[in-house]
């Protein structure tokens, strides 16, 4: 899927919530991770993802998406995957849509998901937004070594040492690429 098939997906998801949710004052609220969030912000240089991984969403919206092939509402098994308090800098998409709040992690919440997983893909939307300047060093410096945020988050001390590592070879790459 490309940003344009992804942003129609997200507006079908919109209109479909209007219909059955009605006039609400209060929105659902969805969160986007993965390939799909990096593509939504222009924060990667690939072009396709195969998916659109929902984080979040209220029941009535998880309905919905099961309509939608293409998107993946099941991946809350991620949670351990992005620091604690990754609501607190949330992320709206302003896309057009009337029924729902579409959002995202913030760039540095997405980027320790990926260093999470550490894919070829994963690694292509990281660099991307690195060599974009679109990455704020010292809040992901942050969330990665507070002991509240990606440590507090994770399943196992295992699993936050393995994304500590890969965040120190993906900081010097790009100190040595792309002279940050």
């Amino acid at each position: 899927m490309q940003k344009q098939d992804l942003e129609a997906t997200l507006l079908a998801i919109d209109e479909e919530a209007g219909l059955v949710l009605g006039d609400n004052e209060v929105r659902p609220t969805v969160v986007i991770v993965g390939g799909a969030a990096f593509l939504l912000r222009d924060l990667t240089c690939r072009s396709v993802t195969h998916d659109v991984d929902v984080l979040q969403s209220t029941q009535a919206i998880r309905q919905i998406l099961k309509a939608y092939p293409a998107v993946n509402g099941a991946v809350a098994s991620f949670a351990d995957q992005i620091p604690y308090n990754f609501e607190d800098r949330l992320v709206a998409l302003d896309i057009g849509a009337k029924a729902v709040s579409y959002m995202t992690p913030s760039t540095e919440d997405l980027v320790v998901m990926k260093l999470y997983a550490e894919r070829p893909n994963d690694i292509q939307d990281i660099d991307s937004a690195a060599a974009q300047g679109k990455i704020d060093w010292s809040l992901l410096d942050r969330l990665v070594h507070d002991p509240d945020e990606a440590q507090a988050a994770a399943l196992s001390e295992r699993r936050y040492k393995e994304m500590l590592s890969a965040y120190e070879r993906f900081k010097e790459r790009c100190q040595r690429e792309f002279d940050l």
